[in-house]
């Protein structure tokens, strides 16, 4: 069977198209607009990794440009490995503020269930409960709301990936 060449198109083709067939109101400002770092910046990564042009126009109406030519490799790198929704919900807790997708992997502690779970692995392995005897009883839950959530926070993806019990610090050092 004869193999088939796929042809890249320009951001202008993309556009044209684009507009011809999307029914949908344009997101921010044409990439016309945009400044020429971020025009090359969307065309590299077109070309290149054949990255999508309205994922990339959805986080500079989210963000900035400054913000897209700065972070978004990063950000496309997370999506990619831990799912878009989780690193979406990640960068709305920081506001947007997209030089925390920079600080994303240093935070992140895993997936544990439930706060609870990650209180449980906490003290068994982590803090000084772990040498307690079999017969004590530990309320994880308490743990986490009185002592846990102040270091760290839980983000769930209910919209697609039905995860739950996402754990970062709050801070990185």
């Amino acid at each position: 069977m004869p193999v088939r060449k796929v042809s890249t198109l320009t951001r202008k083709e993309y556009e044209l198209l684009y507009n011809k067939y999307s029914k949908q109101t344009s997101m921010g400002k044409p990439t016309g607009q945009m400044q020429e770092e971020t025009q090359d910046l969307l065309d590299s990564y077109n070309q290149l990794f054949n990255w999508d042009y309205n994922e990339m126009c959805r986080f500079i109406e989210n963000h900035s440009e400054e913000e897209f030519q700065a972070h978004y490799t990063k950000y496309h790198q997370l999506c990619d490995d831990y799912g878009s929704e989780l690193v979406d919900n990640f960068g709305l807790y920081f506001d947007l503020d997209a030089s925390f997708y920079e600080k994303f992997e240093d935070m992140y502690e895993g997936e544990y269930g439930t706060a609870t779970d990650f209180a449980e692995y906490w003290c068994n392995n982590v803090d000084e409960l772990k040498n307690l005897p079999d017969w004590v009883e530990v309320n994880y839950e308490t743990i986490w709301e009185s002592r846990l959530s102040k270091d760290y926070f839980e983000i769930d993806c209910d919209m697609s990936e039905y995860t739950y019990g996402h754990i970062f610090k709050k801070e990185v050092n």
